[in-house]
């Protein structure tokens, strides 16, 4: 065991005269409020008519009426995620409901338990006034008002809780909640449970035999949840659906097929050539690079100080495993220029906890604070434009949308009256939301993830409809799938006429 340093031990001295933290249950009102808060705030943005029709949010709808109609998740449809969330979608729908305001009220509550998490994660740690100030700050970066799909809040909510069981001590436990993240999204949850195993066996010795057992005592909870769960989704789901979803096989051929990655299409959120610089000061952008630099250096100046026997040092470990994460999610899982989303919520509570170690870290700390809150210059703007251009109508399902996306879905449910038409979209729940649309057939149409039956079927919609509607407003979930076969099977069609929001192909001839 090492010996604290005199900077360390200054440190402590400095951080007993300190006023006390904040208690527990303070915290936890104060982030959980706030995370109602921005779940109101950002309602018309989370509740848009497209996301749900045409993107992401509208799939987990797609995906339940899929599985009841005896359609096989990897095997007779794409899909990239764990079981976990499709059976909580099974049971809170069962529950409230198949409906967009279900979801976001899973929304809702999924935000509650991160908040809950992260309260009590600065309250064991006993993080001061300046780390609790960019927790609370960047808070609504950390977590979203809506994650686009069940699968990202499940393991947001499981992760968070890990980091809080870590930043107590008590790793058994964190190990086992990175196990059950395993079925949310088979990803960030195997690299976390790698951390707490070395860390594990690091202290536990494995000199001797009475080592091992101790060992392997700190494991069973983990293997307990991880059989347990591997179990019930055998039962219900079938061996091999998952066989292939607690395995990243499709979201990896995915990446590869939309040039995902850091340095692929994601350089887009950090690139300078590609973005005008106030991008960097009035968005998230530079707040994320800059926390993120900051964790690293934390993270390499302080791993040399290994006594896991102090509070300051379980701060260090959680410093460098958050670093470690981030770090994995940079080179391993990032996609696009939006999905720094996903895992933010452990740069950020890495960042508050780093910030909180001596008077030149609460400077900086105080630094970024203030870029954080000048960052969400073009969040609130962007809030307050979905508010002021966007209203909620019957035509949309009672779903926000701008007046012109209004009038072109009105004119698409008018030839839903009058003849067959088929939505060709790469996700969605149209089909759900309104009559008179052929029955959903996917869950996600995407390059590297559609299988063979994701194509055959909706061909076999598209040769006898008359009419077919493409989505095209929205750059992530618009357009004609990428197949070859949906080009050719378009030759038998004529473009009618397009919009802002949306193009209507009519067939030549009838079918």
């Amino acid at each position: 065991m090492l010996s604290e340093s005199p900077a360390i031990a200054a440190a402590a001295a400095n951080d007993s005269r300190a006023p006390s933290p904040p208690s527990y249950r303070t915290l936890l009102v104060l982030f959980a409020c706030e995370s109602a808060a921005i779940n109101l705030a950002r309602l018309p943005e989370s509740m848009r008519f497209d996301r749900f029709a045409f993107c992401d949010q509208g799939s987990n709808l797609s995906l339940q009426y899929l599985v009841e109609h005896g359609l096989r998740p990897t095997i007779d449809f794409g899909y990239p995620y764990g079981l976990l969330p499709v059976l909580f979608g099974r049971i809170w729908f069962a529950m409230f409901g198949a409906t967009p305001w279900a979801y976001q009220a899973a929304m809702l509550v999924s935000g509650l338990l991160c908040a809950w998490a992260i309260a009590r994660t600065l309250s064991r740690l006993k993080i001061g006034a300046i780390g609790i100030a960019l927790a609370f700050i960047a808070f609504g970066y950390a977590y979203q008002a809506s994650f686009v799909n069940f699968a990202h809040a499940i393991e947001a909510i499981l992760l968070s809780f890990a980091i809080c069981a870590h930043a107590s001590g008590a790793r058994s436990r964190a190990l086992a909640f990175a196990a059950a993240a395993v079925y949310a999204k088979p990803s960030m949850g195997y690299v976390y449970g790698l951390v707490l195993v070395i860390l594990i066996a690091r202290d536990s010795g494995l000199s001797d035999l009475s080592d091992l057992r101790r060992f392997f005592k700190a494991l069973a909870p983990a293997a307990i949840v991880f059989v347990a769960l591997a179990i019930t989704m055998w039962l219900t789901y079938g061996a091999h659906t998952l066989a292939r979803t607690i395995v990243p096989l499709l979201g990896t051929s995915n990446y590869r097929a939309m040039n995902y990655g850091l340095m692929g299409v994601g350089r887009r959120l950090w690139d300078p050539t590609l973005r005008p610089w106030i991008f960097y000061v009035i968005d998230v952008a530079g707040f994320w690079i800059l926390s993120g630099i900051f964790l690293f250096a934390v993270a390499l100046l302080r791993m040399t100080y290994a006594d896991a026997g102090t509070p300051p040092a379980r701060r260090y470990e959680l410093i460098v495993t958050c670093a470690i994460l981030h770090l994995a999610f940079l080179v391993l899982f990032f996609g696009n220029q939006w999905s720094w989303v996903y895992y933010s919520y452990i740069l950020i509570i890495g960042t508050a906890i780093a910030v909180d170690l001596g008077p030149n870290q609460r400077r900086i700390g105080v630094a970024l604070s203030l870029i954080a809150a000048i960052s969400y210059t073009d969040l609130v703007y962007g809030t307050y434009r979905s508010w002021s251009t966007t209203t909620r109508d019957a035509a949309t399902a009672g779903l926000w949308a701008p007046e012109d996306e209004r009038n072109e879905w009105r004119q698409v449910l008018a030839l839903a009256h009058e003849h067959k038409v088929v939505m060709l979209d790469t996700m969605g729940a149209a089909e759900l939301l309104f009559p008179g649309f052929d029955d959903p057939t996917n869950f996600f149409v995407l390059p590297g993830m559609m299988q063979p039956g994701d194509v055959r079927r909706k061909l076999a919609q598209l040769s006898n409809a008359q009419v077919a509607v493409v989505p095209v407003s929205i750059v992530s979930c618009g357009g004609v799938p990428e197949a070859p076969e949906f080009k050719e099977a378009l030759k038998s069609f004529d473009l009618a006429w397009t919009g802002k929001h949306m193009q209507v192909f009519r067939r030549r001839t009838t079918p």
